[in-house]
């Protein structure tokens, strides 16, 4: 070590902790937004390392949406959790819809002197997917008397929908994201002696007067897991959401969104074992330690458990639980939603000791796992942080990743393995008495 180099109980009085204990017991909700976010005091060499926030408030979430699926709700409405907010089609396909024809938007553009406009050969016989009919009421049960839709002609009549349509949607004429219900018989594919099947889905294009459509038999209605309002509803592209909230960031997640009652079960050597996952934790979200295998992925399925937490996951895992749902889909059979959520990404190591005090703090309340982006989101009104002094580092990445300790000072340009010049900094880790110099890159602090 320099002789220039000061020693850790020389250190100045700037460079110590004003106070330690000041996190415990304080809430997001409650925070003052003007108010300096706890361990900003610190000096301008430990700023230098990178930053890792824990909680991030009222976060911005979203739903892709495929062709063919469709937005249950618009902007402006406030959402719970357990609210239907999209539907998707698994099974979509491209369909000839047809020429898309409303006797309204004829009488206004035809006129007397183009009578032939109502005379079209049977393959383009007009479909009435958007015209107006009495609708609302007969699905209410409302015996409001004969209507213009019950004289009319049988196939002249709106097919029944697999979801009820708002009512401006009907009114409006055809564009590209229009929900559009039809029948084998746009297909070609209608059988003598079999029911009609109806399929629905959204309007992609059209072209030389024809609209294609991507459509399918099935149906998946998708609930949100958080509570929030929607900013943006796009049928076929994404809903965005602004939850109600704060949320854990994490690096990578899979499966689907689902919601439960947090579960901290007991790590042996920061691991969970798999057979740790029994049915009494049906409905949870469990805390699995450093890393998730491929049997604790099959095994917390079977078990109806909602979702995994851990600090990394491979690519083999990943793989597995996307075979997983496809194979759960292509059977048909019901499923709850599961959720996956690595907190560092795919490097094994464990989870940090601030985020394992947090999730503590959480347990046996309920929270939720999004996908876009990776985020465990918990909407309670008060979060008991947990102690974290200000100079309190990990190791991100390099031979000593995952390991914890404190900042001690910098120790300049500093010659490391392999002939490198890089920023050192002295580090002391946990249980350990002698210092250890690591580049200023491969660390980091947290930051609430």
């Amino acid at each position: 070590m320099s002789p220039a180099r000061r020693s850790p109980a020389r250190r100045s009085p700037a460079r110590r902790s004003p106070a330690r204990g000041s996190l415990a017991g304080r809430s997001p909700a409650g925070r003052n937004p003007a108010e300096p976010l706890p361990g900003s005091e610190i000096s301008p060499e430990l700023a230098r390392v990178a930053g890792r926030r824990i909680i991030v408030f009222s976060p911005t979430i979203r739903f892709r949406l495929s062709p063919g699926d469709r937005s249950l709700v618009v902007p402006g409405d406030s959402i719970v959790p357990g609210m239907p907010v999209a539907e998707r089609t698994p099974d979509a396909s491209l369909v000839d819809v047809g020429r898309l024809w409303s006797p309204v938007a004829n009488d206004r553009t035809a006129g007397p002197s183009r009578p032939e406009k109502l005379e079209m050969a049977a393959d383009e016989a007009p479909t009435s997917v958007w015209k107006e009919v009495d609708s609302d009421r007969a699905e209410a049960g409302w015996n409001s008397g004969p209507s213009q839709a019950t004289k009319a002609e049988p196939a002249a009549k709106l097919p029944p929908r697999i979801v009820a349509a708002a009512r401006d949607e009907r009114r409006s004429p055809p564009v590209p994201g229009k929900w559009w219900v039809g029948g084998d018989e746009r297909r070609e594919k209608s059988v003598k002696g079999k029911p009609a099947v109806r399929v629905g889905g959204t309007l992609l294009f059209e072209t030389h007067g024809r609209w294609r459509a991507a459509a399918g038999e099935r149906h998946l209605v998708v609930e949100s897991p958080v509570a929030g309002v929607v900013r943006e509803a796009r049928d076929g592209v994404e809903i965005t959401i602004e939850v109600a909230g704060a949320a854990l960031p994490g690096a990578i997640a899979a499966g689907e969104p689902s919601r439960g009652y947090l579960d901290m079960p007991r790590l042996t050597d920061g691991d969970l074992w798999a057979s740790a996952l029994d049915v009494g934790r049906s409905g949870a979200v469990v805390v699995a330690g450093s890393r998730i295998s491929a049997q604790a992925i099959s095994r917390a399925r079977a078990m109806s458990i909602r979702g995994l937490i851990a600090g990394s996951v491979g690519q083999g895992e990943l793989r597995d639980l996307a075979a997983s749902e496809s194979r759960q889909k292509a059977s048909l059979a019901p499923s709850v939603p599961f959720g996956l959520i690595a907190l560092d990404g795919h490097q094994r190591r464990p989870i940090a000791t601030p985020v394992l005090a947090l999730l503590a703090a959480l347990a046996g309340r309920e929270v939720a796992i999004i996908m876009d982006p990776p985020l465990l989101v918990f909407d309670v009104a008060e979060v008991p942080l947990p102690e974290l002094p200000p100079d309190w580092i990990r190791v991100r990445s390099g031979p000593h990743a995952g390991r914890e300790g404190r900042w001690i000072e910098p120790a300049g340009l500093y010659r490391f393995r392999g002939g490198i010049h890089l920023e050192g900094a002295v580090v002391r880790f946990v249980d350990e008495t002698e210092t250890t110099i690591l580049p200023v890159s491969d660390l980091e602090r947290f930051i609430f």
